[in-house]
């Protein structure tokens, strides 16, 4: 009995230990996010799997999109993502991921890309290590409400 509870001590030293980043937060600023997009007027594309829709600039007064932006995707799930077009590796707000239909999205200053298509944001190829900065999506009919 002791040297199943020793081995199991073991184990778990062994596996606490591991250095991947699993549920690291973005090191992207936090910036406050309060946008609403309609679907049918803003963003037809919205309406098919793989489609995003990127605002770079507010719309119209009390519009805040974040640090560097906003991108919303349609995702193969069937959700709504929304994530900042900040690089998480680079952290500069003029440096902006760009996504595609494929549910990627690539930065073009250090190559690091990165899952958006199933919500998680997080890299999937170097250097980045940590994952994109995810808001909160809420619809609505065809309104995708986003904040954090």
């Amino acid at each position: 009995m002791k040297r199943a509870a020793a081995l199991f001590i073991i184990i778990m030293c062994l596996v606490s230990c591991d250095d991947t980043k699993v549920n690291v937060e973005s090191p992207v600023p936090r910036y406050t996010v309060s946008l609403t997009v309609n679907i049918m007027v803003d963003a037809p594309i919205l309406d098919t799997q793989g489609g995003y829709f990127v605002i770079q600039e507010p719309r119209k007064y009390g519009e805040y999109i974040g640090y560097s932006g906003v991108v919303v995707f349609h995702g193969f799930d069937d959700r709504f993502y929304a994530y900042d077009l900040c690089c998480p590796h680079e952290c500069k707000r003029e440096i902006r991921v760009e996504p595609s239909m494929a549910g990627v999205a690539t930065c073009p200053e250090c190559g690091s890309e990165f899952d958006i298509g199933f919500g998680s944001g997080q890299p999937t190829k170097a250097p980045a290590q940590y994952p994109m900065r995810r808001y909160t999506t809420v619809v609505s009919g065809y309104n995708i409400r986003i904040t954090n």
